[in-house]
């Protein structure tokens, strides 16, 4: 008796949150797409500040597209390939998409393709290889929409405002200027059918390609070695230890700060870790202290 009545209450709820769930899809008009799930946060704050949360959905990747194997990633075969090479090179990242189900690349692909026509869908990047990837990659799966698509390249709205040197991603653009973004441009800018093609078509010579890491040059991806950045870890480090006494090492998370501002790139903490090992396993750096989060060891330039 107890067992039936305690299933009873919980077809119940399940019931609830299923109708409640269907009321907030009817009252949503749009459907916007971001990159990570920091900037899901953001864009739903700032949303709510501007009065358009109620009729918004946010949907997030919860990916690095600047860094790993993203050919075939629209098929399981493709998406283990990539989920293998992370867990191997880009612990973090694996770790992450593994605890957040909801934001792998197999449910949002679905996510994606099933977006009613009559929703808006509104894209949000900036211009660094992680985004744009990941714009080209939505652009392929959006390809059979007959609606519209929107984008919003925060970079571009700063640069053509006159706001000097614009943040390359949407975590660095400043609070107040972020809202009014969203405030002034949450419809976001429709593409014409030129741009829609040219951004598929890239996805698939970006996907073509068996590059290991992307950077954002001269206005375009453009796939590398992963090794790539190995000389601007090495002058970060160099850079550092000219402030400090000659025989002091340095902070490894310094480093990682100083290659982000040197390169002006957008690549995860965990893959920018592993190169630097591979710089400490090949004797090009040298470290003290035990390797952890939040990379609380030192680091130097090997003597060898």
């Amino acid at each position: 008796m107890f067992g039936q009545r305690l299933y009873n209450l919980m077809e119940i709820h399940i019931d609830a949150v299923n109708n409640q769930r269907l009321q907030e899809e009817k009252r949503q008009t749009h459907v916007h797409i971001v990159f990570s799930l920091s900037e899901a946060g953001s864009l739903k704050v700032a949303l709510s500040k501007v009065g358009k949360r109620e009729e918004s959905r946010v949907v997030a990747f919860n990916d690095w597209f600047s860094v790993g194997p993203i050919t075939e990633l629209n098929t399981k075969e493709g998406q283990l390939r990539r989920r293998m090479w992370l867990m191997e090179h880009d612990r973090d990242s694996y770790y992450l998409d593994s605890i957040n189900q909801e934001h792998q690349i197999e449910r949002m692909i679905d996510t994606l393709k099933n977006i009613p026509e009559n929703k808006t869908v509104v894209i949000w990047c900036g211009d660094n290889a992680h985004d744009q990837t990941g714009l080209r990659f939505a652009m392929h799966l959006l390809r059979e929409r007959k609606s519209p698509v929107h984008v919003v390249n925060v970079t571009e709205i700063l640069t053509e405002t006159g706001q000097g040197n614009a943040p390359i991603a949407q975590a660095l653009v400043e609070r107040d200027n972020y809202i009014d973004i969203v405030r002034n441009y949450s419809e976001g800018i429709p593409l014409n059918s030129d741009l829609r093609k040219r951004y598929e078509s890239e996805w698939m010579e970006l996907a073509g390609q068996e590059d290991l890491l992307r950077l954002w040059e001269e206005g375009k991806v453009m796939g590398c070695q992963e090794d790539k950045l190995d000389g601007v870890i090495v002058k970060s480090v160099m850079e550092l230890l000219d402030k400090h006494h000659p025989d002091d090492l340095v902070n490894v998370g310094e480093v990682v700060t100083k290659l982000l501002e040197i390169s002006q790139q957008r690549i995860s903490y965990s893959f920018i870790m592993y190169r630097i090992w591979c710089l400490v396993s090949d004797g090009v750096l040298t470290f003290k202290g035990q390797p952890g989060f939040p990379y609380q060891f030192l680091l130097g330039l090997s003597h060898v």
